[in-house]
């Protein structure tokens, strides 16, 4: 019988093992695409920001 992503009730162990998911490593393709995507969205909040203070003559 193949139990392969079978679960108890609570979700707990199962004969003793910790049942826990496949893991997916992320490629280094699919890491530099988040990496610049976080750049790409993080920019516009500190520029918008530094222009935000420039304008109550803090800097």
């Amino acid at each position: 019988m193949d139990k392969k992503g079978y679960t108890t009730e609570s979700g707990g162990r199962q004969n003793g093992f910790a049942i826990e998911p496949k893991i997916n490593p992320i490629s280094e393709g699919e890491s530099r695409k988040s990496i610049f995507l976080f750049i790409g969205i993080l920019m516009p909040f500190l520029i918008g920001g530094f222009y935000y203070l420039r304008s109550l003559n803090i800097f």
